[in-house]
């Protein structure tokens, strides 16, 4: 479906901040209140809204996302859902997709140490190593996202930087404002409230304390770009040298159709994911880069065919 420039210009409020009023959002795009929540409402009744999230720094929380590339072999249909089953059933994945490209399926693990990845992935392998061919497994030390450009072109590309910062502690209480704000960020503090037994101001507090102790990130909209005609590609880049490392980054930032870098250990010199129309426009940004850098050895790619989990917060 296509969207006009209202439509647009609303997903692109929601993407900067999720948990803003629709008076808020009416005052800035130049339509009424009632607008913009009939607007919202067809959004989501036609899917091109899935959810709103709020983006939690899961390394403060002490977490380390271990992302895993595989490309399987001699499996049937039925091995297939056994381990999508399995990932799916573990509380500690939230990201598990299969796709063509360069890796056929991946899934995403939240871990508090190398050792209890390790531990996970060894219970994982004696299930599934005779289905596993090969593996790229990347801790994932920064994730960079950035807001769809192709809804509204802005003057300055600022991104939500979840990294390594300094680690801190949360109670019970904490821990469960944050999920409510995982799975909805646009729920109302009285609804949380209601649902943890507590008054309205300690929820506020505690979640402006979160957000201060920059737990909280940010809050964003959830969009199924599979809707609007658009793909997910991730794209990874090898390089011969890095004398112009610096260089090739901002030249990928400058890509109007980026919404993430990712910095990882063990993974690509450079990766960025992309949401494409077609794969022309792949390859028109991949020549592009290829014929203004001698330095780029290879690049790779997948692109997303299902999504099978996607979470936002290891599960209770």
């Amino acid at each position: 479906m296509e969207l006009d420039i209202k439509d647009r210009k609303l997903l692109h409020e929601l993407e900067i901040n999720a948990r803003q009023t629709n008076s808020s959002i009416a005052k800035k795009i130049g339509v009424s209140k009632d607008t913009v929540g009939y607007r919202i409402k067809q959004l989501e009744d036609k899917k091109v809204i899935r959810g709103y999230r709020a983006v939690i720094n899961m390394h403060k929380l002490g977490y380390t996302l271990f992302r895993t590339y595989l490309n399987l072999i001699d499996y049937s249909k039925e091995d297939l859902n056994k381990i999508i089953n399995y990932l799916v059933k573990n509380k500690s994945s939230w990201w598990i997709s299969r796709q063509d490209g360069s890796w056929g399926f991946t899934f995403a693990f939240w871990a508090k140490s190398n050792e209890e990845f390790l531990m996970f992935y060894k219970e994982f392998s004696k299930k599934f190593r005779k289905y596993i061919k090969e593996k790229l497994i990347c801790p994932i030390v920064f994730y960079h996202e950035f807001p769809r450009e192709y809804l509204i072109k802005t003057i300055e590309k600022k991104s939500i930087n979840k990294g390594p910062f300094e680690k801190i502690i949360l109670d019970e209480i904490d821990m469960k404002i944050l999920r409510e704000l995982s799975r909805d960020a646009r729920v109302s503090i009285i609804d949380i409230s209601e649902k943890l037994n507590l008054d309205n101001m300690t929820i506020y507090h505690r979640i402006k304390k979160l957000e201060d102790k920059k737990a909280i990130l940010g809050y964003r909209v959830d969009i199924d770009d599979s809707i609007l005609g658009r793909d997910f590609y991730t794209v990874g880049v090898n390089l011969r040298s890095f004398e112009r490392f610096e260089e090739i980054k901002k030249e990928v930032l400058f890509i109007k159709e980026i919404t993430g870098l990712t910095e990882s250990i063990g993974g690509y010199d450079i990766e960025f994911d992309l949401k494409l129309k077609t794969s022309k426009e792949y390859y028109e940004i991949i020549d592009r880069l290829k014929s203004k850098f001698s330095e780029i050895r290879e690049i790779n790619y997948f692109r997303v065919i299902e999504n099978y989990k996607i979470i936002y917060m290891p599960e209770e």
